[in-house]
């Protein structure tokens, strides 16, 4: 596995770009199954160690056991695999992620992010935190439409649970208002899932948006593009705001107008 990522990160780094693409697609994946595999070594670990506790509390005086010690021998057999695994992750992701999830070429930058997403969903305890997130961040800024979506795509899967929403407090709050200008992104899909991410933000984090935030939103409805005006619709559902919904009406100019959009959205 050594000699495996010393080739992906040699290729990587290559002037040609189909070598650099594809090395770093084989990377990416290959750190995904790496971090599966990580987290059934430490499901063996902890109920390993369990066993070898409960075993141990059985001895009594000097009496040998032979299965305490084929479970201390298996104790330290996972705990070599999980720092071998951990190792092997940590060179692919400072080896190739750091330097390709800003490559020249869109399609890179895109591998990058989107598996970035898949470890934070998967392995929460170790990839959902600031230290990850920032990436996603600074790349909801990236010139391509693809790369903004994939980042989109990414954090739907996070905000969607409350206990992750809990661990990306710094990142709402620093990145929620280039979130909320997304939703006027030129690209409508990216306009679109910007809008359901801010949804998720509604529903499962804590006094995130202000009064202000969602009235941004709310002239969304009004948006000539459908998937648009029908993502802003669920935004505005009276069961998720209906305070907003009641004071958008009240105040907009065109309230039967904005009715009638909104009775079509649903």
């Amino acid at each position: 596995m050594d000699t495996v990522v010393s080739l992906l990160t040699g290729l990587s780094d290559s002037q040609v770009r189909a070598f650099r693409h594809t090395s770093t697609l084989a990377a990416m994946k290959l750190m995904t199954a790496l971090i599966n595999v990580s987290l059934n070594v430490r499901v063996q670990l902890d109920n390993t160690r369990r066993q070898w506790e409960a075993e141990r509390n059985k001895v009594t005086g000097n009496r040998t056991n032979q299965r305490l010690e084929a479970l201390l021998h298996k104790k330290e057999e996972l705990i070599e695999k999980r720092d071998n695994i951990e190792n092997l992750t940590n060179a692919i992701f400072k080896g190739i992620f750091l330097h390709r999830y800003r490559d020249a070429l869109p399609e890179i930058r895109a591998i990058c992010i989107e598996e970035i997403g898949v470890w934070m969903k998967s392995c929460s305890g170790g990839f959902l935190n600031d230290s990850y997130l920032k990436y996603v961040g600074w790349t909801l800024h990236d010139k391509q439409s693809d790369v903004r979506l994939k980042c989109l795509l990414g954090l739907l899967g996070l905000y969607c649970d409350k206990e992750f929403c809990s661990k990306m407090e710094l990142f709402t709050s620093r990145f929620k208002d280039r979130i909320i200008s997304m939703t006027l992104d030129t690209e409508s899909e990216v306009a679109v899932q910007a809008i359901k991410v801010l949804t998720l933000m509604l529903q499962n984090c804590e006094e995130v948006l202000t009064s202000g935030d969602c009235q941004r939103l709310c002239h969304l409805v009004y948006s000539a593009h459908k998937p648009v005006a029908v993502a802003a619709g669920e935004f505005l559902h009276p069961g998720k705001h209906i305070t907003t919904l009641v004071r958008f009406f009240l105040k907009s100019e065109v309230g039967p107008t904005a009715t009638k959009v909104l009775a079509l959205t649903h």
